[in-house]
């Protein structure tokens, strides 16, 4: 994403406004590699910003500096006619113009890509290659005239003489002097002489000759290493981009940067990641001819039934061998099993119903109408299987036989569509038939008991627990209707993008609705309430369907892409990478960790319906929980607690709950209510319950002492080992009382406690609402009182103890959190972000890092409280943020309910998945895993992405590894 200035849109080629316009207060520390467009936010930023990058990235590589100074934007930079500046006089003159032009201030005159950049290198660098061979190969002709420096008549020494003093060296010089005054006198000693100092002239030639190939060898490789370095960097941000944006060819361009050498840990993440869809292909099945209409499990899950142009296929859902091909000579549309796995019954556009054995393959019976051959489009059968009824592409009337006789039954006609669906009801009673209008029959007089107005009724789905009929219309209506009687129960959705597929879930408890543009809309059957709405799949969706536990939907779009999701929460369980053409149905496997869906490329696929990071999670206890931060990071022992709901306390290292406590009181008027604590050892809970705090044994949830105050108590925390518990209420009062009982009383504050806790030494550090910060010795001596800029909402303390963080953290509080040394009692410095709010702050080596209201991640000196990273995120609050076990991602979670990551060294972000419905508050990291606490009370956990695990199972992979060649 790049960043784009609010304001005046500047247009490159008018000068006079560019030297109107001055950089606003912050810009002067932007980034060198930012090109014009970016600075000034001008319209139709795109690939050329990019080129202009890598020319400053190929001009600093070969000259080791910047073409312009990095910490301030000079005229030079603001006036676009003024030159780039050249590499200078070492460097051939086309390798400058090919490093000018990538530089050019106008972007329409830069390179149109980065591998056409490229190419210019690498021509750059042939001609530079022939020139030193060329130069090379005429240095002897070109210093070869008379100089005057021998004299005779030889042939050597004519040679000798064509070669000028200045291509000597001075020990060559001095001794050719010293001998021109001998070799008058012995003819062979003047020739000896001659001979000699022809060899040391050559042999200098020589020498320079060398050392010149030399030198344009070593430019060769530097100019090829840049060249080499400029397309690996392309790759990896055509990649990266990719990634965030969820574009089919990430895995392509972040391969070729992996396998042109980038193997840091960031590249290696983003490429799991990428790869980690392709693993979740199963089997992939071919169409006789042309492409597939269907796709559908058996009820035992141990067979594959496939339609195409031609007819339909059985296969063995395990080994993916073919087991037999049911020829139709036409399109087979859709193909249903009956109840016991033994029939399978296709619908096809030759006029023809036919009912199959499924165990051999051969044909039971033909139902068809005489004198007319609809185009079959929709099929069912009755509970019972005593029925089939189809509808034709036309959808002007149903027909339906009897199974046992294969007779024509009745034909019920209806209003024509172009999106017909049928279903009968559970038990058999009710057929309803959807066209213009919706229709619903009884089946023992084939009356026609209803009609439910449209227009554009495309889909009805019947209540598999009871008699309620849900209906989806190309308006975007959705309703339940009651039967008999036709009584409209809810309605669940008005006006919007029209409805493609509806479905009840197996318990009945929930219905959902399918849209135009890829929403997927989930009610309370019961009480007609939205439980969720999605869009994940941003693309048509043309089916739908529930698991069997009522649990999971899927939804396969008109993009080639299939989305499980949570049912309840309507969370993203894993993204199916399909083909890149239309999936015409989705359906789950009995065991729902499989699905197969339809695709018109004339494949069908089965996919792996697990995710394949989401691992575990919790219930939400409550839709406003009232707690945005904690006192203390997320540690292995984690007390929630939501407003008048129980306080859980869970064990996160093994995914499971310790107990339920009783709520949090509320502290009154301006007080925050104090947040539940844990001990580090996870074997006692502290509640703070009105003026008291009562202490819990866990896991077994005994009360066992309480700790009184006379005011209603908004603070309490354990020690950082141990059972010693410190208490502040809103009268001031402050209490330690350790495991055995006894309670020291700590000198009152005439202002409320805020916050309150122990350092690692022992010693007790308070925030009060005087804005006063107090430390106390371990025996209640008073040992500083410092002046705080804001009230503290949360402490957070280092390690060593050496070092405090003081965080305000009360809503609507944009005040800078402040760094303590409490060794000397004094503040390093304000924590400044720019005026968001900051939510959390966290210790993480010689370095803080803080979450604030901005969406961005910064990172702290801890000695000086310099700031030294920005990691900028999403547009919501980023509401905490940690370090992965190696040190090697930064990992946050936002108000948007993602969990974020970037590189720690680059500060790039890397990849961004949804994890919560609402905001995401807390973040652990446990090993490879990321442990993540919601808004709503609810905990999750999520594998990271293992680069090598990935890479190793995708080299298996057919799919997968085609990429990694």
């Amino acid at each position: 994403v790049r960043p784009r200035r609010a304001g005046r849109v500047v247009n490159l080629d008018d000068s006079e406004l560019r030297r109107q316009l001055t950089p606003p207060n912050g810009c002067l520390g932007s980034p060198p590699y930012m090109a014009p467009e970016q600075r000034y936010g001008a319209d139709g930023v795109g690939p050329a910003a990019d080129i202009y990058a890598l020319g400053i990235v190929a001009y600093e590589m070969l000259t080791k500096r910047l073409p312009f100074a990095a910490d301030r934007t000079d005229d030079h930079e603001q006036d676009p006619r003024a030159p780039v500046p050249r590499l200078g006089d070492s460097f051939p003159p086309l390798l400058d113009r090919v490093i000018r032009c990538a530089l050019d201030k106008n972007p329409r005159a830069r390179h149109s890509s980065a591998l056409e950049l490229a190419e210019d290198l690498r021509r750059a660098l042939r001609a530079s290659i022939r020139e030193q061979l060329r130069t090379s190969a005429q240095l002897w002709r070109e210093k070869c005239g008379p100089s005057g420096l021998l004299w005779g008549a030889d042939v050597l020494e004519d040679a000798l003489r064509s070669v000028p003093r200045e291509t000597l060296g001075p020990l060559e010089c001095s001794f050719v002097a010293e001998s021109e005054r001998k070799i008058r006198r012995t003819r062979w000693v003047r020739r000896l002489l001659v001979a000699f100092a022809a060899v040391v002239a050559v042999g200098g030639f020589l020498y320079r000759a060398a050392v010149q190939a030399r030198l344009a060898e070593e430019q060769t490789r530097r100019a090829r290493e840049v060249s080499e370095a400029i397309v690996t960097q392309a790759e990896l941000e055509q990649g990266r981009s990719g990634l965030l944006h969820n574009e089919p060819d990430a895995p392509l361009h972040l391969s070729r940067a992996y396998q042109r050498g980038d193997r840091s840990t960031s590249t290696a993440f983003m490429l799991a990641r990428a790869l980690q869809p392709r693993l979740a292909e199963q089997a992939r099945f071919s169409s006789s001819s042309g492409r597939m209409w269907s796709a559908v499990f058996s009820p035992d899950g141990d067979k594959v039934v496939t339609t195409d142009d031609m007819g339909a296929r059985i296969w063995h859902a395990q080994t993916k061998q073919l087991l037999f091909t049911l020829a139709h000579g036409d399109i087979v549309y859709q193909s249903v099993f009956n109840s016991d796995g033994t029939r399978l019954i296709t619908a096809g556009g030759d006029g023809i119903v036919r009912i199959w054995d499924a165990t051999s393959g051969s044909l039971v019976r033909q139902l068809r109408r005489e004198g007319f051959k609809p185009r079959y489009a929709v099929v069912a059968r009755s509970p019972d299987d005593k029925l089939i009824a189809a509808i034709g592409l036309g959808g002007a009337a149903t027909y339906v036989w009897n199974v046992a006789s294969g007779a024509l039954v009745t034909e019920l006609r209806q209003d024509p569509s172009d999106g017909p669906s049928i279903a009968f009801s559970p038990d058999g009673h009710w057929l309803a038939t959807s066209g213009e209008n919706a229709r619903v029959f009884d089946t023992k007089t084939w009356t026609e008991v209803h009609v439910i107005q449209g227009p554009g009724i495309r889909n009805v789905s019947w209540d598999p627990s009871g008699s309620r009929l849900a209906t989806g219309s190309a308006k975007g209506d959705a309703s339940i209707w009651s039967f008999p009687g036709g009584a409209r129960l809810h309605h669940l959705h008005d006006v919007g993008d029209p409805i493609e597929a509806v479905a009840f879930s197996p318990n009945g408890r929930l219905v959902v609705a399918a849209n135009h543009d890829g929403g997927e809309l989930i009610w309370n059957a019961s009480t007609g309430t939205l439980q969720s709405a999605t869009n994940y799949l941003r693309s048509k969706i043309l089916s739908v369907e529930f698991d069997r536990s009522s649990t999971l939907v899927v939804a396969a779009a008109a993009s080639g892409t299939v989305a499980v999701t949570d049912a309840l929460s309507g969370m993203p369980v894993t993204m199916l990478d399909g083909p890149r053409n239309v999936v015409k149905v989705a359906h789950f496997d009995p065991s729902s960790r499989r699905v197969v869906g339809a695709s018109w490329d004339g494949t069908a696929r089965i996919w792996d319906a697990t995710s394949p990071y989401h691992k575990w999670s919790s219930a939400p206890v409550s839709d406003d929980c009232g707690l945005v931060s904690s006192l203390e990071p997320d540690r292995k022992f984690l007390a929630v607690g939501c407003r008048s709901h129980a306080t859980r306390v869970w064990d996160t290292a093994h995914d499971q709950l310790l107990a339920e406590l009783p709520s949090v009181s509320p502290a009154g008027g301006d007080f925050s209510s104090a947040f539940p604590a844990v001990s580090a050892e996870g074997d006692r809970a502290a509640i703070a319950r009105g003026n008291t705090v009562e202490v819990y044994e866990l896991p077994a949830g005994h009360l066992l002492r309480k700790i009184a105050h006379g005011a209603p108590v908004n603070t309490v925390a354990f020690a950082a080992s141990g059972r010693d518990i410190v208490s502040g209420a809103v009268d001031g009062s402050l209490l330690v009382t350790r495991d055995n009982g006894a309670v020291i009383s700590l000198p009152a504050s005439s202002g409320g406690i805020d916050a309150a806790g122990f350092l690692p030494d022992g010693r007790i550090v308070a925030a009060d609402a005087r804005f006063r910060l107090r430390l106390y010795s371990a025996s209640g001596e008073t040992l500083a009182d410092l002046a705080m800029s804001a009230r503290a909402r949360t402490l957070r303390m280092s390690a060593t103890g050496h070092r405090l963080v003081t965080v305000p953290g009360f809503m609507g509080m944009a005040a800078a959190p402040e760094l303590w040394d409490v060794e000397h009692y004094r503040r390093v410095a304000q924590l400044d972000g720019q005026g968001a709010q900051i939510y959390s702050a966290r210790f993480v080596g010689d370095n803080v890092l803080t979450a604030s209201g901005d969406g961005a991640a910064r990172l702290w000196d801890v000695t000086t409280g310099q700031l030294r990273q920005i990691y900028r995120g999403g547009p919501r609050a980023l509401v905490d943020v940690t370090l992965s076990s190696n040190g090697s991602l930064v990992v946050g979670g936002d108000g948007d309910g993602m969990l974020r990551f970037w590189d720690a060294a680059s500060t790039r972000p890397l990849w961004a998945m949804p994890a919560h419905r609402s905001y995401l508050v807390g973040v652990r990291v446990d090993g490879n895993d990321v442990i993540t606490r919601g808004f709503s009370g609810d905990i999750s956990r999520w594998a990271l992405p293992d680069p090598q695990r990935v890479l190793k199972a995708c080299s298996q992979h057919d799919r997968c590894a085609i990429v990694l060649r």
